[in-house]
C-alpha cells in the first residue's frame, strides 16, 4: 500500500504510523522444520529424538543480531524468548521442554522418552515465543505409530 492510501485508511499521525512500521518490521518470521530420528527403530519405554530446526527470514542480509523486542511500555530493554515444547495432548501432559535462544538458525535435538505401552502415539510440538502475540507454532502431526513402536517379548 502506497504511504498516501495507508494515511487515508488508518488517519493516524506520522509518529503513529512510524510506530507501526517499526513493530512490524521487528515481527519475527521463523520457519521451523523438525524430523523424529531413526524413526524407523523406536522401541517403547527408550528414549526418542526430535531434531528441529529454525530460521528467521526476517533478519537483514547478513545480520545475525535479533536485538530487543519492541515493547515501550516494558520497564527494561526486553530480549525475545522462545520454547519449544512437545506435549501429549490426549493425557494433558508435557513430554519435554526446551527454552531457545534464536539468532538466524538454530538447531536443537529434542529427547523424551516413548511410553512403555506398545500402540500409536500422537505428540504436539509447539514453538512458542513470550514477547509477541501471534508468532506460535503448533504441529500436530508428530507421530510415532504402532509399527514404530517394538515390544520385547519374553
Amino acid at each position: 500500500m502506497e504511504d498516501g492510501e495507508r494515511r487515508e485508511l488508518l488517519q493516524m499521525s506520522d509518529s503513529q504510523l512510524m510506530d507501526i512500521a517499526r513493530f512490524c518490521n521487528r515481527f519475527p518470521n521463523i520457519n521451523l522444520a523438525y524430523v523424529v530420528a531413526n524413526s524407523h527403530n523406536v522401541v517403547a519405554g527408550e528414549d526418542v529424538s526430535v531434531h528441529v530446526t529454525l530460521e528467521r527470514d526476517d533478519l537483514k542480509e547478513g545480520g545475525t543480531e535479533v536485538g530487543p523486542v519492541d515493547a515501550p511500555r516494558y520497564p527494561e530493554a526486553k530480549e525475545e524468548g522462545w520454547w519449544l515444547v512437545v506435549g501429549d495432548v490426549k493425557n494433558n501432559q508435557i513430554v519435554t521442554i526446551k527454552r531457545v535462544t534464536l539468532g538466524r538458525k538454530l538447531n536443537v535435538k529434542l529427547d523424551f522418552e516413548v511410553p512403555k505401552e506398545i500402540g500409536e502415539k500422537t505428540y504436539t510440538l509447539y514453538f512458542m515465543c513470550d514477547s509477541y502475540v501471534g508468532c506460535d507454532q503448533e504441529y500436530t502431526s508428530l507421530l510415532i505409530s504402532k509399527s514404530l513402536l517394538k515390544g520385547s517379548f519374553p
